[in-house]
């Protein structure tokens, strides 16, 4: 089934540019989507990212993964996005020790209005806290 046969909302792609850049220093990849793909490295920095989305301004559907989904197609703002984030980790299952720290990342699942491509937009926090740490260890060099 596709998300537009499933429950699931609708967002402008500017709207989720100013969702992620809400999201601070923060890295994310894609996976699936031939458009953003092919214009973006992944993974890249919420920045560049919000840039390319803010360029396509086009309309997205998002799919309502909650255990009692209610979307049917209602156009949605960036402030309604964070009830609609599932975790990388959610099917994880260890046998002893602690879960990884990337089984926390956000994952959501979107589809361009009128595409027939569904992809993943994933957050990378282990990214993320290497590019700064990178960052820091530079300023620190004479």
């Amino acid at each position: 089934m596709s998300i537009r046969d499933e429950p699931h909302y609708e967002i402008t792609s500017p709207e989720l540019a100013a969702w992620i850049e809400r999201q601070g220093d923060q890295w994310w990849n894609v996976d699936g989507d031939p458009l953003l793909t092919s214009r973006l490295t992944f993974p890249c920095p919420g920045d560049e990212l919000a840039a390319e989305l803010r360029r396509i301004n086009r309309p997205l559907l998002v799919q309502d993964r909650r255990p009692h989904p209610e979307g049917k197609g209602e156009v949605i703002s960036r402030d309604q996005l964070d009830g609609l984030a599932t975790s990388l980790g959610e099917n994880v299952h260890l046998i002893r020790g602690e879960k990884p720290t990337w089984t926390q990342d956000r994952l959501f699942f979107f589809s361009w209005k009128g595409s027939a491509d569904e992809w993943l937009l994933a957050e990378d926090r282990e990214t993320a806290e290497s590019s700064r740490a990178d960052a820091a260890a530079a300023d620190r060099k004479p």
